[in-house]
């Protein structure tokens, strides 16, 4: 086991990708084996927070006391048996996709934008990415974990094993889950604790934010590789456009239109992508990206003509739009899609600005209202900003991007878009979990009496608050 306390080499890990400062740390932790792990927590008294890769964006890695525990060595692939595989927490998804791609006719669906997050920190968040709409979240692919609490007790949690019955240890103790009435939302959300009827004790942990136990192994569901994929990024001339063809496509039923990914991207995303991408037709007020998974090759031309057919009864710039015509245009519509945020944090960079995003969510029912309430809301702000994200989920990330002399507007703008989703029974977190920035406004999300509900669970694994203090609650 590895033990770091120079400050120096502490120093890089009480950073993230969200620009928190002020973390203090006695020592980091780095067990090489699972049995090291266990050995530390159980002689451990101080507060413990994992870290992950540092590509999160709520500070939870960050502690303002004890140790962290970093398992960095934790990166072993296994291989592909029955449709599944076995990762460490370490694995980054570019490190599966690379291995999935040269050993199996599998994949792995969900594709959060970072692809060199590791499982540990995709898991512990619910991670999704742009095929969510169509191909589920992380939760959807987790079947296994091997889970180590804060005091060293250690269990394997498989799909099967319901909350309706007691969770036994490896060491014989046994609890029962809670009498709560608190219950998460069934739209997209990696806000807070995930709590259904009847769920397995597994969902309890995947989205908890490393605050109730630390994962050494992980299996992952795949699903068969699809032989092609129809892409394309269509422009629209109006807005609206873009948003009601999205409720056409929801409304779609026995259609060879079925597509895994609907990314929107604002006038202003535009504007900043024009320096990678100068064929953005300079008139586009919005844009769609779609994406199609296509199992077999022999429906390609089929499903593609579909496409055709239904976006030229459409306000869509066909002139204007593209369509992926091979696999080198697949992944530069992809790229098309990352790089936005890289763009903005360059800017911001350049500028001296700090990003203020969002992450927040709705119900179907309420899509065009918030399309229109952030419309209308960010214009009148006058703040510059930029809106992208993952549309068929509802869920988009607006990027405020205020001069320094605007930070106290953007910060009472962002209260006013969280009152306004909660007000909707929207989510604060779509996808990127609570951790330490966001916990006010989960504890509006939620209320007070689903708060003490959700301190229940957090005492049944860690009654000492030392596991990822600071993080949700």
């Amino acid at each position: 086991m590895i033990r770091k306390t120079d400050p120096q080499t502490i120093a890089p890990y009480l950073k993230d990708a969200s620009n928190f400062s002020g973390g203090r740390a006695d020592a980091v932790i780095i067990p090489e084996t699972a049995a090291e792990l266990i050995e530390f927590l159980k002689s451990n008294r101080l507060p413990v927070t994992i870290a992950g890769a540092g590509t999160g964006l709520t500070a939870s890695r960050i502690p303002d006391e004890g140790v962290i525990v970093s398992l960095e060595k934790f990166s072993e692939i296994g291989e592909v048996q029955n449709a599944s595989i076995d990762v460490g927490p370490a694995v980054s998804l570019a490190d599966l996709n690379n291995h999935l791609q040269d050993n199996s006719d599998y994949f792995y669906p969900p594709n959060p934008t970072e692809t060199l997050a590791w499982f540990g920190g995709m898991v512990a968040t619910n991670a999704s990415g742009s095929r969510s709409y169509k191909l589920g979240v992380t939760r959807d692919y987790v079947q296994e974990a091997d889970i180590v609490l804060v005091d060293g007790k250690t269990v394997t949690l498989a799909r099967g094993k319901s909350i309706e019955e007691p969770l036994i240890f490896d060491d014989g103790t046994r609890i029962t889950f809670p009498d709560i009435h608190y219950f998460s939302p069934r739209f997209k959300n990696a806000a807070g604790y995930y709590v259904q009827p009847g769920m397995d004790w597994l969902d309890l942990f995947i989205g908890s934010d490393g605050t109730l136990g630390l994962f050494t192994r992980i299996r992952l569901k795949l699903l068969p590789r699809p032989e092609e994929f129809i892409s394309g990024i269509v422009f629209f001339d109006r807005e609206e456009a873009c948003w009601e063809l999205v409720e056409k496509i929801r409304a779609l039923e026995k259609t060879q239109i079925s597509p895994c990914s609907l990314e929107y991207f604002d006038r202003y995303s535009l504007k900043k992508l024009q320096k990678n991408h100068s064929n953005i037709p300079e008139t586009a007020q919005a844009a769609l990206f779609f994406e199609q998974d296509v199992e077999k090759s022999a429906d390609y031309d089929s499903a593609l003509e579909a496409w055709f057919e239904f976006l030229t009864g459409e306000e869509v710039s066909l002139d204007d739009s593209w369509f992926a015509q091979s696999t080198k245009d697949l992944q530069r519509f992809h790229q098309f899609r990352h790089d936005i945020p890289v763009l903005i944090n360059e800017d911001n960079s350049r500028s001296g600005r700090v990003k203020i995003g969002t992450d927040m969510a709705v119900s179907d029912k309420y899509f065009i209202d918030m399309m229109q309430f952030y419309r209308k809301e960010l214009s009148a702000s006058g703040l510059d900003h930029v809106v992208f994200g993952h549309l068929g989920d509802n869920h988009l990330h607006i990027n405020l991007l205020p001069a320094p002399e605007e930070k106290d507007r953007a910060r009472s703008l962002y209260d006013t878009l969280v009152d306004q989703m909660i007000e909707w029974g929207g989510t604060v977190s779509a996808e990127h979990g609570v951790g330490k920035l966001k916990k006010s406004y989960f504890a509006r999300m939620v209320g007070p009496e689903a708060l003490q509900d959700l301190r229940k669970i957090k005492r049944l694994f860690d009654p000492d608050d030392r596991l990822g203090k600071g993080n949700i609650l």
